[in-house]
């Protein structure tokens, strides 16, 4: 059982010689949901519905997110943004997701996530380690993202800009 910010992050750090590899991705997988029991964070694991594998969710004031999960050494791209907003347009009204991509996002990615009725947040590892490091509670920075989309329809919100 983990008892601090630091073992998540020392176990993090030592998952970065992974990124990239299918073993890497499982890895990942499992330390992101350590981080949200050790946060405190309603949560589902990995499940299947309807034939489509979602990497779990999470439940913060009321709003479910669908959780997609990317520990590759590229910049998530816009099918992996396509691929999760398909699954989220077919859930609740409530539902939004949260992407993580450890290498961050291409610009087109942003932009396809972005926009009217913006569904999805989009962190990346500067999120993680901001948490990681006393920045900001773990739900707060998804707070956050939720009230900068709200506010701008933007789906990414750099955390060197969380004081703008």
């Amino acid at each position: 059982m983990l008892t601090d910010k630091q073992q998540l992050k020392d176990e993090l750090d030592c998952l970065s010689s992974e990124i990239g590899t299918q073993k890497g991705g499982y890895h990942f997988q499992d330390w992101f949901y350590k981080l949200l029991n050790f946060c405190e964070v309603n949560c589902r694991k990995p499940y299947t519905h309807s034939g489509r594998q979602i990497d779990g969710s999470l439940t913060l004031d009321g709003t479910t997110f669908l959780v997609e999960l990317k520990f590759t050494s590229k910049q998530s791209d816009v099918t992996d943004v396509d691929s999760i907003v398909s699954k989220i347009l077919k859930m609740a009204d409530n539902t939004m997701g949260i992407m993580i991509s450890i290498s961050g996002y291409s610009s087109i990615a942003i932009s396809q996530a972005s926009g009217p009725k913006t569904t999805l947040l989009l962190l990346d590892a500067t999120h993680l380690y901001y948490y990681l490091t006393g920045g900001m509670e773990f739900s707060d920075i998804i707070k956050r993202l939720k009230e900068h989309a709200s506010e701008t329809g933007e789906s990414y919100l750099a955390v060197s800009d969380f004081s703008k």
